[in-house]
């Protein structure tokens, strides 16, 4: 079914009421889900909290940081084209921000990298602004692309305020899925912090890659390659995950640390325009 292979972004484009569908379908789902766990008694599946827990927040952490990563490929279409939008449907509802929402955020934001007003998580630099902005920003930044493609009237702004509503409780009828299946105690000290962490860890990786530690000013973010230190170990454990001036020119590159020289790597806004 080509609903299968399709690029949500490509849906957004052809259907103005695809994310409004697409949520409330997730809506429903879950609400489903949680309806079928009270009808039948369910148990979550982990009880009491337990000492082991502590060895094992790191690795679940590891694999939400990487469910992000793998998402990221997905919206670039970088997995096989027969599992790419299965796989990122998979791993969007395990870090519950869903595969939709991070590709028609991440495709504005290569359209309109470290655009003050156009960019969903443009950066500063400070780390922490540009946390707090990404957050109040990024479904702001949903509506103005739908206004973008659809066109921005009174009807489709109050459109917009109705599907936000819906996107909200989709967030509500998910997270409260993921608690009762895993266990309010896990939820709470394993699964759920290490969800926020690797979110965390997605937005220093978005800030750092944008020049964000040696920038004075905003006019100084745009995307470089790192390789030094910490953010060596992060390429090799998260496939080249800070050549991020290279994925900007070459985004299909699963893997772009592969493709790009370090050494000769700057910067500056004209070495990464080099790589284009």
């Amino acid at each position: 079914m080509k609903v299968l292979t399709a690029h949500p972004i490509n849906q957004f484009k052809k259907n103005r009421r695809f994310y409004l569908q697409y949520d409330g379908f997730y809506l429903l789902v879950f609400a489903a889900v949680l309806a079928v766990f009270q009808l039948t008694g369910f148990h979550s599946l982990i009880g009491e909290p337990q000492w082991y827990w502590a060895a094992l927040f790191p690795v679940v952490w590891f694999c939400l940081a990487w469910a992000h990563l793998l998402i990221h490929n997905c919206t670039h279409g970088n997995l096989p084209k027969s599992i790419n939008r299965i796989a990122g449907e998979i791993l969007g509802l395990i870090v519950i921000v869903r595969f939709a929402s991070w590709d028609i955020v991440h495709m504005r934001h290569h359209k309109y990298s470290d655009d003050r007003v156009k960019d969903p998580h443009p950066n500063f630099p400070s780390f922490w602004k540009t946390v707090v902005y990404t957050v109040v920003n990024v479904e702001q930044q949903l509506q103005q692309q739908y206004y973008d493609t659809w066109g921005d009237t009174p009807e489709h702004r109050a459109f917009e305020r109705r599907r936000a509503w819906v996107s909200y409780g989709t967030n509500i009828v998910l997270i409260a899925s993921w608690v009762w299946l895993l266990g309010p105690w896990f939820f709470a000290l394993v699964f759920g912090p290490a969800n926020l962490l690797a979110g965390l860890f997605v937005l220093h990786f978005n800030w750092s890659t944008h020049n964000g530690e040696r920038a004075a000013g905003i006019e100084e973010m745009h995307p470089v390659n790192l390789n030094q230190g910490y953010y060596a170990v992060g390429n090799k454990l998260f496939c080249g995950i800070y050549a991020h001036g290279t994925h900007h020119a070459k985004p299909f590159l699963f893997n772009p640390a592969k493709h790009t020289s370090f050494e000769s790597a700057t910067a500056s806004r004209e070495g990464w325009e080099q790589l284009a």
